[in-house]
Order: structure tokens, then sequence, then C-alpha cells
């Protein structure tokens, strides 16, 4: 048996927010129940054939385990939905967000530069908890006339769509 650290339970929940229990226990073979007793911290030990099949998933989350987290994982479509300063912002806002972080930065840059083109005058958001070019992509945004917003935000979709069928395909 070996026993859970607070360095292990940390690396089992940062893993857990970039890949979800139902993902984990997927790509691990571990019951959904056994990592839920993991995760609300109902066990102070974990069987070694347990271990073994979370570790390698767990090891980039680790820190003091090789060279620390330097090296994380890509996280794929984290929802802006779960930041608790960012609820006051509308569903087309949160959409538009978890399709940017879906995209590559190539993608990303296109997507800024039409906007640049369109709403050269754009005032960003001033939202401490996204970066500069977040905050500008949904001031441009609100700066699209009113017709052209919502087009905007499902050929953003579309194009993060596309994205992360490709980096699933890649994982897999």
């Amino acid at each position: 048996m070996k026993k859970v650290t607070n360095d292990i339970v940390k690396a089992f929940d940062n893993c857990v927010e970039a890949l979800s229990l139902n993902e984990l226990s997927r790509r691990t073979g571990v019951g959904l129940y056994t990592l839920r007793k993991f995760a609300s911290r109902q066990t102070n030990t974990i069987r070694e054939e347990t271990w073994d099949k979370l570790y390698p998933h767990l090891k980039p989350y680790l820190i003091g385990d090789g060279d620390g987290i330097k090296d994380l994982p890509p996280r794929i479509g984290p929802v802006a939905r779960r930041h608790a300063d960012l609820v006051e912002l509308c569903s087309d806002q949160k959409v538009l967000l978890d399709a940017w972080n879906a995209l590559k930065t190539s993608d990303r840059n296109r997507v800024l530069e039409k906007l640049r083109q369109k709403c050269p005058d754009a005032a960003p958001l001033a939202l401490e908890s996204l970066s500069a070019d977040e905050n500008f992509l949904l001031g441009a945004h609100a700066a699209l006339p009113v017709e052209e917003q919502e087009p905007f935000v499902i050929d953003a979709a579309e194009l993060a769509a596309i994205e992360m069928r490709k980096q699933r395909r890649d994982l897999f």
C-alpha cells in the first residue's frame, strides 16, 4: 500500500481538473468509485496496482518528481465558467472563451487579426483572470454589430471543434 501524501493529492486534483474523473477512469481502468474516494479524501492509502495505473497520469503534476511540473500535458477545452470572477459573462462570451482555449496559437492570431480589422477601436475588457488577448477578444466581440456577434461565436466554436477533434485523435 502506498501512503497518499499532500503532493499526491495536489497532483490528483490538477490531473482531474485537466481531464475529469470520467476521463481519468477511462484512461486508467480505475473505477469511478475508487477515484471519487481518492478525490474526497476518504482514503489515506492506495493499492500498488491502482497506483501503477494512476502514476503515469499523475507524474506530470507531481512536484519533486523529475523536473517538476513545467511540462504539464495540454488541457483541452478548459471552461471559462469555472472562474468565479467570470460568472457575470453572458453565455456567448463563455462559449467564445471555451473556443479560444481550444484553438492553436496560429488560429488565435488569425481570430485576433480579423477582430482588429473589423473593430480597430474596440476597448478590451479589464478582467484580471483573463489574458490581454482574451480581454481584447471579448471587448472586440462586444464592439461587433449585433447581427455579427452570434455568427462570430458560431465560427469560433466550429473552428475549436475541428481543433479539439484533431487533439483527441492525437491523444488516442
